[in-house]
């Protein structure tokens, strides 16, 4: 069985086939960043085509269940799914020719209606029925003397609403979009002005401001924002 061994301090990969094990890094998530994790949410990164058809494994599940610094790594049967995809992207379309444009379209709205119905009928969780990380949270809110914030059943993310067909025939369509992107001309650029580097920097400012804006007012109706990005969670990973 694949495990994850800890090392003087470094994650190791050990596909348990006898080959060489391999030192996976760690990966914070800054988009679900919390009060345990305020840099945000730590993944280790399982090596490339590994024998679990895993990408990410949750740190905080292997430090919840390790033992003696091991812990066995299920190996998945179906394609893993990809942190930090949502909805229909113009960057993906831009490298499909017309008709894949309209597939992949096809595909990801109506997987978002779907989702966006599921979530409409989510319930709140009970303890009982939370993940080791949502009962941590849930107590650690408690102890502050603040109202925890709701945890609801359902999907995390508009891509398990895919069946295993669609999820793969979704990943061929961005592997072809990724593809045709590198094997495109690129254009030559010179050096920006300063007038452009102080637009640039102006936006990504602007964009920063309007991401803490949208965390502030969910934190203040004590809800956690949903960015329908597809988020792998612990007793998943």
């Amino acid at each position: 069985m694949p495990k994850i061994i800890l090392v003087d301090g470094t994650y190791m990969f050990d596909a348990g086939d006898g080959t060489e094990r391999v030192a996976c890094k760690v990966w914070l998530e800054k988009s679900k960043a919390n009060e345990k994790h305020p840099d945000g949410k730590p993944w280790i990164v399982l090596p490339k085509g590994n024998i679990t058809n895993r990408t990410y494994f949750s740190l905080d599940l292997f430090e919840a269940n390790n033992v003696n610094g091991e812990i066995e790594v299920e190996i998945k049967t179906s394609a893993p799914r990809v942190l930090g995809t949502s909805g229909v992207k113009a960057s993906v379309i831009k490298y499909l020719d017309e008709a894949t444009a309209e597939e992949y379209t096809n595909l990801v709205n109506g997987a978002l209606e779907a989702y966006k119905a599921a979530k409409g009928n989510n319930k709140k969780k009970k303890p009982e029925d939370m993940t080791v990380e949502e009962l941590e949270a849930y107590i650690e809110a408690l102890k502050a003397g603040k109202k925890p914030a709701a945890v609801v059943n359902g999907p995390k993310s508009f891509l398990e609403m895919l069946t295993d067909e669609e999820y793969a025939r979704y990943t061929e369509i961005l592997a072809i979009a990724q593809e045709n992107k590198a094997n495109a001309p690129r254009a030559k650029r010179g050096p920006l002005t300063d007038e452009q580097k102080a637009v640039r920097a102006l936006k990504r400012t602007q964009k920063e401001i309007s991401k803490a804006e949208a965390l502030l007012a969910a934190m203040q109706a004590g809800t956690v924002a949903d960015d329908d990005e597809d988020f792998i969670d612990d007793d998943e990973e």
